[in-house]
């Protein structure tokens, strides 16, 4: 298992490792990586990354435009003196947010729930989040505020995309935002039991109760269950939609 270390504190450093060391699990540390374009640089070139412990600043640069280009499936544990960035962090769903001086406690727990995270492989891809988990039981894992969530595609109710963010809406009522366009989502979840109508629409063919027609001819999808969305089949897509579910 990868554990990269990005930190400019050569003292935390070799805690970290320290600790690592003494929980031996077959972890290799990459590091430190003490520069942004070292990050940056290591990040592009290699795809087999497990984890990441980092501090908010990297001399006088900011960490948080790097882990734009971190793989959503890479559990991130923030590990920095900046209390101030803690709401900032979990905005790139970090698992953990410790203030030095850590506790070795509190660092064996924060790396455990990440290691349970990635041991939810083969769940987890380098491409995100995702794993078909047998052809009966598909799921995939989503990052929460708290941790993760596995979540099994039979839940889902549909998914939406709103303010350039997508979401998973749930039978149970709970929603979760993933760090993938709607276009992404549709590509992962292949087309066969889940079909992207419109521009901000996903819908599984197992919530799809029927159509509607509309004024000017357009057609609305209707779900099952109560307080379904409007979701109007898009003019490009009406024909591939109505062949998906088998209706002329």
């Amino acid at each position: 298992m990868k554990i990269l270390i990005f930190d400019t504190d050569v003292q935390n450093y070799h805690f970290i490792c320290g600790v690592l060391e003494d929980h031996d699990v077959g972890y290799e540390v990459i590091g430190p990586f003490t520069t942004i374009e070292q990050c940056r640089d290591y990040i592009l070139r290699h795809k087999d990354i497990d984890i990441i412990i980092t501090d908010v600043m990297l001399g006088n640069d900011m960490i948080f435009d790097v882990l734009n280009i971190v793989p959503s499936h890479v559990p991130l544990i923030f590990v920095t003196s900046h209390e101030e960035f803690a709401l900032k962090a979990f905005e790139y769903h970090s698992l953990s947010y410790l203030i030095k001086p850590v506790e070795e406690a509190n660092l064996i727990k924060a790396i455990s729930k990440a290691v349970r995270l990635r041991k939810v492989s083969p769940l987890l891809t380098p491409q995100g989040s995702w794993s078909k988990g047998g052809e009966e039981n598909p799921r995939m894992v989503v990052k929460t505020f708290n941790g993760e969530r596995i979540i099994y595609f039979s839940t889902i109710r549909y998914i939406v995309s709103e303010q350039k963010n997508t979401y998973i809406k749930l039978l149970d009522g709970n929603s979760y935002r993933v760090d993938k366009t709607l276009d992404e989502m549709a590509m992962q979840l292949g087309e066969e039991k889940f079909k992207k109508v419109n521009r901000k629409y996903i819908v599984p063919i197992e919530q799809v109760l029927g159509t509607e027609r509309r004024e000017n001819g357009k057609l609305c999808i209707l779900l099952k269950g109560k307080n379904f969305p409007n979701i109007i089949v898009s003019r490009t897509r009406k024909r591939e939609v109505c062949e998906w579910l088998k209706m002329t």
